[in-house]
């Protein structure tokens, strides 16, 4: 068993976590709660699973730690407390194969609480089961998830647990304030100009809370899937599908929005992994930090238009660093109370983040056929809501298959506007409504 660290700083990236968990109860959202699923055909012991999970030593840390503040202006931390508290574990009877019941996916994990992480067994009466993995997202991000699935299924081969040097972030270097100052100017003049007003949003002109939080899975099949990448190729998109599938979004959001009289362009802050590629670690930890996206609406009229403009955007900030620098802008917010923190966040966005929410996992989950031993059919993750928007796409391709889990509140997208969106976007994604 590898030795585990007594206490590990939280990044820059798992303290605006901290922010989104705090904005999250602030509009009776839950907290920044993720989840992923795998659905078995397979009928499976509660017991075997749950000592499988236990004997994992990263799990055993996720399950014996407490956060601490950091102070007035230190920095927050995890401390493991060295206890041997097991993974929380339930089990659930339910009806409907394929579905999740409502008690689960509303359950909060609130920094309260003693645990931020839990799993769940769901039992169908074909016999078919559904794993539900259940964590604070400022423990750790979709990369991070999907490394813990790895640790866990080579765990349950009989390899050697890793080293703690990779699962856990490593010593931070010594902060450059002058530096961390000057970036912080750049920062936020970028941003400023790209956020400018006005930004349309799905939830322009609703002024009060949603009473309600909902999903949707989209899925396509293998063949459809291959049809998008051909459609994704054709509207130029260089890098890989990602823009083209959010092109797809902006445009068919854009469609409702023009319905609604709605004006003014988008403003979309897209997660970007800061590992090394194709690295291992750490696992725990938030190491995202953000592209930021502005389309104009003279971009959102035609698919090649809108996913020439996002690369422009892309190449331009990744060739300013701009995720670089935005990962020390929020190293450097860590040593501000988190109320000035979110207050400062609120103010500048008036409580909107982004016209809408999307992210993106790749192929991370592409080649996951098992579990700890266990056959899997499919994977999904299962976004946290935020609002405002109230709107967030997920993609993820499983065994060459596609799906988009939407993360929504009625209150904001009404179930028919929510059926025609998915209508407009599957057409534009399959290329029969590119227009």
């Amino acid at each position: 068993m590898p030795a585990l660290p007594r206490k590990v700083i939280l990044s820059g990236s798992d303290c605006f976590h901290l922010v989104l968990d705090k904005h999250a109860h602030k509009y009776g959202t839950g907290s920044n709660v993720m989840r992923i699923v795998f659905q078995s055909q397979e009928k499976i012991a509660a017991q075997q699973l749950s000592a499988q999970l236990n004997a994992s030593p990263l799990v055993q840390w996720l399950c014996n730690i407490r956060l601490h503040s950091g102070g007035l202006f230190g920095r927050p931390y995890w401390e493991y407390t060295g206890g041997n508290q097991p993974i929380p574990f339930y089990e659930h009877q339910y009806g409907q194969a394929g579905e999740l019941p409502a008690t689960l996916l509303q359950r909060d994990l609130p920094l309260r609480q003693q645990h931020f992480i839990e799993c769940d067994l769901v039992h169908y009466p074909d016999d078919t089961t559904a794993i539900v993995i259940s964590w604070n997202h400022i423990l750790l991000d979709g990369r991070g998830i999907g490394m813990l699935i790895q640790h866990l299924n080579e765990l349950h081969e009989g390899q050697p647990a890793r080293s703690a040097d990779v699962l856990f972030p490593p010593p931070e270097k010594k902060a450059n304030w002058p530096a961390y100052i000057r970036n912080m100017y750049r920062v936020k003049s970028f941003i400023e100009k790209s956020s400018r007003a006005p930004i349309a949003s799905v939830a322009s002109g609703y002024g009060k809370e949603p009473s309600q939080f909902h999903t949707q899975l989209v899925q396509f099949s293998v063949e459809e899937t291959a049809r998008i990448q051909q459609q994704a190729t054709a509207a130029g998109a260089r890098f890989g599908p990602n823009l083209f599938y959010l092109s797809c979004c902006a445009q068919a959001v854009r469609a409702r929005l023009d319905e609604k009289n709605i004006p003014g362009p988008f403003w979309i802050p897209i997660p970007y992994d800061g590992r090394l590629r194709g690295s291992f670690g750490p696992v725990i930890t938030n190491t995202v930090a953000f592209l930021f996206y502005r389309l104009e609406r003279d971009q959102l009229h035609q698919l090649p238009t809108t996913v020439a403009a996002l690369q422009q955007q892309m190449t331009d900030q990744m060739r300013d660093k701009m995720p670089q620098r935005y990962s020390m802008l929020l190293s450097m917010m860590r040593h501000i109370p988190l109320n000035l923190y979110y207050f400062l966040v609120n103010r500048r966005g008036k409580g909107a983040f982004a016209s809408f929410l999307y992210s993106s996992t790749g192929d991370s989950f592409n080649k996951t056929d098992r579990f700890m031993g266990i056959p899997v059919e499919h994977v999904t993750i299962y976004p946290s809501p935020t609002f405002p928007p109230g709107l967030t796409f997920s993609f993820l391709k499983h065994r060459e298959a596609l799906n988009i889990n939407i993360a929504y509140s009625p209150d904001i997208v009404p179930q028919a506007d929510l059926q025609l969106l998915i209508a407009r976007l599957r057409q534009m994604l399959l290329g029969s409504g590119s227009e």
